[in-house]
């Protein structure tokens, strides 16, 4: 970084005794001195200005009053007569025994009568307007007598030219005065300077459109990706009132309120805009508001490659409540309250048997949730080893421990920072490990593994088991403290043996995962039902999940359903062969006509949609109609 630089506009003695100060001591600016006077410094002062060559100008005497009347941007500082550079300038003169006569440009100075008795001096101020002025006044003065003149560097020159006794009228402490203010004012300009210029740097860079309206309306900045998405030119609208600009912005909604607007969509002249408003406050007041845009099409497409992102990892929950099957009662009402749940960010303790569908429902509620559009993650803490749960949970440093991954590695939580973590089986987990997933839940920050720094995580955790869990409380083996804050919220999954009904519904979603004779799959779906209830399923739908899977390998090797029904379900059904065939196959036509009435009184009679929820064809569900004679029944 360049050092701050002061150009001082100077003249004869006063540029010596300039370069005597300046020797004297290093400065923390560069000082260029320029001998020019009167309309020479002016011409100066405006190349300086115009070049940047300048921070800050420094001058006294006529080239101060010229420069002050110029108006110029870059900050002058001027060399002021001091009290004291009177007081020693009169005292000199004194000394001479002559009168004193004060020369200055254009104005006379006030203070110079109070000094007047105080030194009991023949004293007299004279004021001129230009060199020409000056010496002619000074060719009278010193031709009339032998006073001493006190003045600045051209009227000690000319004086001394004409041959007269001349007194400098600034003190080296007063110069030096003016040159450290000169030197302070360039280096906080400098600084200044440059924090502009970073801030316009990065306005530059950011692909975000970024504006700036003054409390009064007044559109004061603008970077180019604003110029893009709003369609305008910043040489056209800087200094308008925004309303008149772009009456979009609509800033005073911003200004009334003093709260923000955020993630507003709407229409630019190239296209749909993500607008945000924001308020700005300095020392308490309002100053003004900035709004940022950005492309509403570039936005969907970042958000897409986040979520192909998070999908190649696999954080992301694929399940909602539409895809649960089934309609029974206990079924429908799980699924309400974990509705319910899901708009809580409460922990939530679900309870069920193996394959009730555990993590179904964790899904589920997290794509639910407000969390759904963050990372669900889940783990399985019965099919990892104490060590090795503890750093996929918590993650580890570089050098934590043999193995460990160079870089080290983030742990589950981490991974589901601002989204869901599902902790399955949950009732697995060790005593140790469950006192530190306690510390995590209730401090909300969590520890990698080999590191002493803390890292704040937003996380919501479900937590799922089939382990009785008050009870390991009893027997001391699941922390008690662990249990009540798992247990804020409790899901209760019902057993398949407790939801019979939803048998064919079930049957029929998972034969059509399998690509079979549409013949075979319509007998099954009619004979299985009623023979598999006939089981109580200790592992529920996975269960069923494998026997369907085991029915349509038999059935893709050639087999007929009654070759499948005879391999499947006797094993399945200890008193399968004493069953009555001919009651069997009644229960089977009686069960098939209720399902049918009931599909028909669903689709208030329309065949079409009937034959499509009874995975049968329209043809084959005209023909059972006919057979079970419901061609008579009001459904027709």
């Amino acid at each position: 970084m360049s050092k701050p630089r002061v150009a001082v506009l100077t003249f004869s003695k006063l540029t010596q005794m300039l370069k005597e100060i300046l020797s004297e001591t290093p400065w923390s600016a560069d000082v260029a001195l320029y001998d020019v006077l009167l309309e020479e410094a002016v011409k100066k002062a405006q190349q300086l200005q115009e070049t940047g060559m300048a921070d800050v100008l420094l001058t006294g005497g006529a080239n101060a009053t010229v420069l002050e009347a110029q108006h110029l941007t870059l900050p002058l500082v001027r060399i002021k007569v001091t009290g004291f550079d009177l007081m020693q300038a009169l005292w000199s003169a004194k000394r001479f025994n002559r009168p004193a006569i004060v020369m200055t440009y254009r104005e006379p100075v006030p203070q110079l009568e109070w000094f007047r008795d105080l030194f009991q001096l023949d004293m007299a101020q004279r004021v001129y307007h230009d060199v020409d002025d000056a010496q002619e006044q000074l060719y009278r003065l010193l031709k009339e007598g032998e006073p001493v003149i006190i003045g600045a560097s051209l009227i000690c020159d000319l004086t001394e030219r004409l041959g007269g006794q001349s007194i400098f009228i600034y003190s080296k402490a007063s110069i030096r005065m003016a040159l450290e203010t000169a030197v302070d004012l360039a280096i906080q300009r400098r600084a200044e300077i440059e924090k502009r210029e970073k801030v316009e740097a990065m306005m530059r860079a950011v692909h975000d459109g970024i504006v700036y309206v003054e409390s009064d309306g007044t559109l004061r900045e603008m970077n180019p990706a604003a110029e893009k998405l709003l369609g305008l030119s910043v040489h056209d609208v800087l200094g308008r009132p925004a309303r008149e600009v772009f009456p979009e912005l609509n800033v005073d909604e911003v200004f009334e309120k003093g709260e923000p607007l955020l993630n507003v969509v709407q229409k630019g002249k190239n296209g749909m805009l993500l607008v945000n408003r924001i308020p700005v406050f300095y020392q308490g007041k309002q100053i003004g508001a900035v709004a940022t845009f950005q492309d509403a099409y570039t936005v969907q497409q970042a958000e897409k490659a986040i979520r192909k992102r998070v999908l190649s990892k696999g954080l992301v929950a694929k399940t909602t409540f539409a895809n649960i099957v089934g309609k029974s009662a206990l079924l429908q009402k799980a699924i309400e309250k974990a509705r319910q749940y899901a708009m809580s960010d409460a922990t939530i303790l679900i309870h069920g048997e193996t394959g009730t569908g555990k993590e179904l429902f964790a899904q589920s509620i997290h794509n639910a949730s407000a969390r759904r559009h963050n990372p669900f993650v889940a783990v399985n803490c019965a099919a990892l080893p104490e060590s090795l749960l503890e750093s996929e949970l918590f993650g580890y440093e570089e050098g934590a421990f043999t193995g460990a991954k160079k870089g080290g590695k983030p742990g589950l939580f981490e991974l589901a920072h601002r989204g869901t973590l599902f902790l399955d089986e949950v009732g697995e987990m060790s005593l140790p490990l469950q006192a530190r997933l306690l510390r995590v839940l209730q401090e909300k920050e969590v520890m990698r593994i080999g590191s002493d720094t803390i890292v704040p995580i937003d996380v919501r955790v479900l937590a799922a088991t089939n382990r009785d869990l008050k009870s390991m409380v009893e027997e001391g083996t699941f922390r008690r403290d662990l249990y009540y804050r798992l247990n804020v919220l409790s899901l209760e999954l019902p057993p398949l043996r407790k939801r019979l009904e939803d048998l064919p519904e079930l049957l029929r979603y998972l034969l059509d995962k399998y690509d079979l004779d549409e013949a075979k799959k319509v007998e099954v779906r009619a004979r299985f039902p009623v023979l598999l209830s006939q089981y109580d399923w200790p592992g529920n739908v996975r269960e069923l999940e494998n026997v369907v899977e085991r029915i349509a390998v038999l059935a893709a090797g050639g087999f007929s359903v009654a070759e499948i029904e005879e391999e499947v379900v006797r094993e399945l059904v200890p008193d399968y062969g004493k069953m009555d065939q001919a009651v069997l196959a009644r229960e089977v036509e009686s069960w098939e006509r209720q399902k049918i009435l009931q599909v028909l009184s669903e689709t208030q009679g329309n065949k079409t949609k009937a034959a499509r929820l009874l995975g049968i064809s329209r043809s084959t569900l005209w023909r059972k109609i006919r057979t079970y004679s419901l061609d008579k029944d009001e459904h027709r």
